[in-house]
């Protein structure tokens, strides 16, 4: 199972541009599992139902942060793509701050070889220093407590964190449970495009048996030799999982 986590970038730059190109690496890259954040959508088109259609694949996704960008009103919202039959989804609202409100999370459970997995799609807060820390520990314990209560299944938390391993939260969150994370296999890696030893983007698996993390990449690292851009601001990062017999 190969899962793929992407922060967008909004409407930044010239978005039918790089949804063309975030297509043509999906088409190589073939994951199942495709988790986004920063999913740009307006009253006239969501580029995570763009996405989606081009791609053949089921998608789910929720509205978040609207506000007016560019002079129109719009969401950064989430968004999960599958080629996995979906079973549920549903959305939660996130602790938030005045400084940084409107943040969101996306849950759907779908239908794997070995069993249902839930999967996660987050972005959390990007606030500095102490208030953020503080935060975004608040957030990723929101998403723990409603992804795990009642669930017996493997979960997949994926997105973009806005934080590095050593971030409190994580700490909080691998004393709750055996957490298998990408950031083990990508040493000295960066997920922001701009800048150095900024690995804030991460696709977490909660080790319940059924899946093993197999490798990891990162993506969307290449430039359009003809324009000079980017698919977005960020790098992907690709697991690939296999199932425990």
């Amino acid at each position: 199972m190969r899962v793929l986590t992407l922060n967008i970038w909004k409407d930044e730059g010239d978005l039918a541009a790089r949804l063309e190109m975030f297509v043509a690496e999906c088409r190589l890259l073939q994951p199942d599992l495709i988790c986004l954040q920063e999913v740009y959508a307006d009253a006239t088109m969501d580029a995570g139902e763009w996405l989606a259609d081009a791609l053949g694949l089921t998608r789910v996704g929720v509205p978040a942060r609207i506000k007016q960008r560019s002079g129109v009103l719009s969401s950064s919202g989430l968004a999960i793509l599958s080629r996995l039959p979906l079973l549920t989804e549903e959305s939660l609202d996130l602790p938030t701050s005045a400084a940084d409100g409107g943040r969101k999370s996306l849950s759907a459970v779908f239908e794997a070889t070995n069993g249902p997995i839930r999967v996660v799609s987050l972005h959390l807060s990007h606030l500095k220093a102490d208030e953020g820390d503080m935060l975004r520990q608040q957030q990723l314990a929101a998403i723990w407590s409603w992804a795990s209560e009642g669930w017996d299944h493997p979960i997949i938390l994926a997105g973009d964190f806005n934080a590095t391993r050593a971030a409190a939260c994580f700490d909080w969150l691998y004393q709750q449970e055996r957490i298998i994370s990408t950031d083990t296999l990508l040493p000295q890696a960066t997920s922001l495009r701009h800048q150095p030893n900024a690995l804030i983007d991460h696709i977490l698996l909660a080790d319940r048996g059924g899946w093993e993390l197999n490798s990891v990449e990162l993506c969307f690292t290449g430039v359009d030799a003809t324009t000079g851009r980017f698919a977005s601001d960020h790098f992907g990062i690709l697991a690939s999982f296999n199932p425990i017999d």
